[in-house]
């Protein structure tokens, strides 16, 4: 997928003088930045976990300036933007394929482009979170900057084209923020005569090897791949993305038996990450079999692909990618979870009768029952054909009521973030700034007595695993973590080398990692004066960190997790508290 949108939105030479009157000159010279934004926008895939995906480029007759976000908790696409222009970004345009999405609280894009005297915003989309949407625009607006939103402010079949390029660098966001559930793609491999196997089951290979390199950029794409049953004992899968150092998405087995072989790729939780999804009270010893192994199992009173998706969707996911067989398809297809299809067609036919098709039974009887693909698109990828295309169309976020903010002006009085609980866990919720993974330096000492920054707290309590390890690997790793792009890169080493080398780690990491995650927290909300006050505005609610795999620092699934990140937050806001009022 990577060079799918890439080639989507992959940038003509500049022609300004169009003859096309049904658009203006300016219209075109916006269109070919906002498509120069998505492009860059773009350039994270597969290295890290699914995010929104920002690209910003400043322009002053010329590109002076350009920036993407390359995970989240990194440095965001407007301040790299601003920082590569320098001064000549006053009285200059920015071009962002998407409304900044600083979290609550954070104006840290906004102000970048404010303070740099930038005279005029041009915005792709709106931010598809409620939580966010409006706001940066309106912000933008309060300091006299012009903004331009495509489709709104701007209307004309150059910008509809390059608006369309905003909607699918972004389609997991803005199809997760509609439908509440996450972006789901089905791919699948198939003969001339639509067949995925022989009527014996064989499937190796049918596609390409060009083909299959595609598909692991599509797994680079995804949170998560799912498969059933039936692929998990024909087939043997690893499922993995294969993308050196970069990210590698969960393995979801979904089975309402549990009729699985004990012996399989997918119970090595090493390096990546397994969930079976299966129906309450399945096969109980095979249940504790596999927690042996290290793979988490989630009971389903119904097993269904609409509850499990509702599951992921709680869970954070943004992307899932389906590479299941025809019954699984099918059944996901008709509970309407399936949004894009990815279709390889080998130029080869094995027939048979009993041979498999990729989507099984959908109870149709006449053509005229049949789904039709929206926005398709065929590409030649070696020998194969790759047939693409929606079927659900992205919806639409144009405006037609004012968003939550704007309501708030209206009456003051409506708070869309009170709430007894307060959850928080990727760095683009409401409270995301609560986050380990939150894009704040800090400043700790180190055993001379210096200080030395960091690039978040997940980049500090990863390293100090390793902190006075007498052991030049322990060294290289905290060195290596301390130098990792992004949050999620320092928490991918750490643990890996938990996980490998168990005797590097400190011995008193048991013990110290509470107070090593608490010392890193105090001095972020120290030092930022905003975090700090957002954090006194919780006062009376409680804190949840709300991942739904991490036991100890999160809240888990049903509130079995200890919570640990939230109950040093709400010991903070205490310290915290005592002081403002002392």
């Amino acid at each position: 997928m990577a060079a799918f949108i890439t080639r989507a939105c992959i940038l003509p030479t500049m022609s300004i003088a169009n003859p096309n009157p049904k658009y203006s000159r300016s219209h075109a010279v916006d269109a070919y930045y906002i498509k120069r934004a998505v492009e860059l926008a773009d350039k994270s895939a597969g290295f890290s976990s699914p995010h929104p995906n920002f690209g910003c480029v400043i322009e002053a007759g010329r590109v002076v300036g350009e920036g993407y976000l390359y995970a989240q908790g990194t440095t965001s696409a407007e301040l790299q933007a601003v920082e590569a222009a320098g001064v000549w970004c006053r009285g200059a345009t920015a071009y962002l394929n998407m409304e900044p999405g600083d979290c609550h609280g954070e104006h840290t894009a906004v102000s970048a482009i404010v303070q740099a005297g930038v005279k005029r915003v041009v915005i792709g989309l709106r931010h598809p979170s409620k939580h966010l949407r409006g706001s940066a625009i309106q912000a933008f607006r309060s300091e006299g900057v012009q903004v331009d939103v495509l489709g709104e402010d701007l209307q004309s079949d150059v910008v509809e084209e390059a608006l369309k390029s905003c909607l699918l660098v972004n389609a997991p966001l803005v199809v997760r923020a509609a439908s509440q559930v996450p972006y789901s793609v089905l791919k699948y491999a198939m003969t001339l005569d639509g067949k995925i196997a022989t009527n014996r089951g064989h499937s190796v290979w049918i596609s390409s090897n060009l083909s299959r390199h595609r598909v692991l950029e599509l797994r680079g794409r995804s949170d998560a791949i799912i498969v059933g049953g039936n692929t998990v004992r024909n087939d043997n899968p690893r499922l993995t993305a294969r993308q050196q150092g970069g990210h590698s998405p969960v393995r979801i087995v979904v089975s309402q038996s549990l009729d699985l072989p004990e012996i399989a790729h997918l119970w090595d939780t090493s390096e990546v990450h397994t969930i079976v999804a299966t129906q309450k009270g399945a096969r109980r010893s095979f249940q504790k079999y596999l927690a042996s192994k290290g793979v988490e199992v989630v009971e389903f009173d119904i097993l269904n692909p609409r509850d499990v998706m509702e599951y992921f969707y709680e869970c954070g996911y943004l992307s899932v990618l389906w590479e299941c067989g025809g019954t699984l398809a099918a059944s996901a297809i008709s509970a309407g979870v399936i949004h894009k299809v990815y279709a390889f067609i080998a130029p080869k036919i094995i027939g048979g009768k009993g041979a498999p098709s990729p989507v099984g039974e959908l109870g149709m009887v006449e053509m005229n029952q049949a789904l039709n693909l929206h926005d398709v698109s065929y590409e030649q990828v070696g020998p194969d054909m790759l047939v693409s295309g929606f079927l659900q169309p992205i919806p639409d976020l144009t405006p037609s009521i004012p968003s939550l903010s704007e309501i708030s002006k209206i009456d003051p009085s409506i708070n869309p973030y009170e709430s007894t609980i307060i959850s928080f866990y990727k760095t683009w919720d409401p409270y995301g700034s609560f986050s380990n993974f939150s894009p704040h330096p800090i400043q700790m000492p180190d055993e001379g007595g210096d200080y030395s920054t960091w690039t978040s707290v997940e980049h500090y309590y990863q390293a100090h695993k390793f902190y006075g390890v007498q052991d030049p690997v322990a060294h290289d790793c905290f060195e290596a973590i301390k130098r990792a792009k992004s949050p999620e890169e320092a928490a991918r080493i750490g643990r890996k080398m938990q996980r490998k080398r168990p005797d590097l780690v400190r011995p008193d990491w048991e013990t110290a990692k509470v107070d090593t995650m608490y010392k890193a927290l105090k001095c972020k909300f120290s030092i930022y004066p905003h975090l700090n006050s957002m954090l006194l505005s919780t006062v009376g609610s409680i804190l949840v960190e709300g991942s739904p795999h991490d036991l100890f620092w999160g809240g888990g699934r049903e509130g079995e997790g200890l919570n640990y990140l939230g109950r040093l937050l709400m010991q903070l806001r205490s310290e915290f508290a005592g002081e403002s009022s002392a």
